[in-house]
């Protein structure tokens, strides 16, 4: 996704490159504040996401199909699985996992994916280990924490994380956030990115100027605007 302080001019303008499917991890622990989310911090070397805290995830590979090319959903899970052990050391099973929503990387990127976000809720005590090498550190934080922090200037991150953790920061109970996905189809985001000025903004469906790109068009407003004090979503 979008690296605020990325020229979108500079980015690919052309055809676009085809979106990989991949899979992210959304991982909740309960805690005396109700539960914490797993953030991971990316190595500013690497080039995608480099710098920002994320949630876990990567590529969906061949093997994760299990044998059935057309089932994206069950190998979205096996690949949430997996993630989940290579990038924090967590064993979990893909039947644990509940979908979240889907997200499709912005045209302008030269690195593009079609990704599910899947939650699943660690129990017991289980310690992080990160590789060091792609991913440097780890927190469990709730979501209000992050957000803050995130406003302060101390946790980088993507749209989809930000807009995610802001809906799980209006629950106050694992199981309540479990009960809330499972009585919805998982929402569909498709980013258009543009800037108002130097400002990056990411329009999403359902505003007006999504189609054109034209942030001043009259009428709803469902975007993404980052700022000093991060990202920022409005809807209305």
């Amino acid at each position: 996704m979008l690296n605020p302080m990325t020229d979108l001019h500079q980015q690919t303008t052309g055809d676009s490159v085809p979106a990989h499917p991949a899979a992210t991890v959304i991982l909740l622990r309960p805690a005396q504040n109700g539960f914490e989310v797993l953030l991971l911090l990316r190595n500013q070397a690497v080039k995608f996401a480099g710098n920002n805290w994320v949630f876990p995830g990567g590529r969906i590979d061949q093997q994760d199909y299990r044998g059935d090319p057309d089932d994206e959903k069950t190998a979205a899970r096996v690949a949430a699985a997996r993630e989940s052990k290579e990038e924090a050391s967590l064993d979990l099973s893909p039947e644990e996992f509940h979908f979240f929503s889907h997200w499709t990387t912005p045209v302008v990127e030269k690195k593009r994916f079609a990704t599910w976000f899947l939650l699943g809720a660690v129990h017991g005590q289980q310690d992080i280990t990160v590789d060091a090498c792609e991913i440097v550190d780890h927190l469990w934080l709730h979501p209000c924490e992050a957000l803050q922090r995130h406003r302060a200037g101390e946790l980088p991150m993507f749209p989809p994380t930000f807009l995610s953790l802001l809906e799980l920061s209006k629950i106050n109970r694992i199981v309540e956030v479990i009960k809330a996905i499972e009585s919805r189809e998982p929402p569909s985001f498709f980013p258009k990115l543009v800037l108002d000025g130097k400002t990056p903004v990411a329009i999403l469906e359902g505003d007006t100027g999504y189609a054109s790109g034209d942030l001043k068009l009259p009428g709803s407003r469902h975007r993404m605007v980052y700022s000093s004090n991060g990202w920022e979503y409005i809807k209305i």
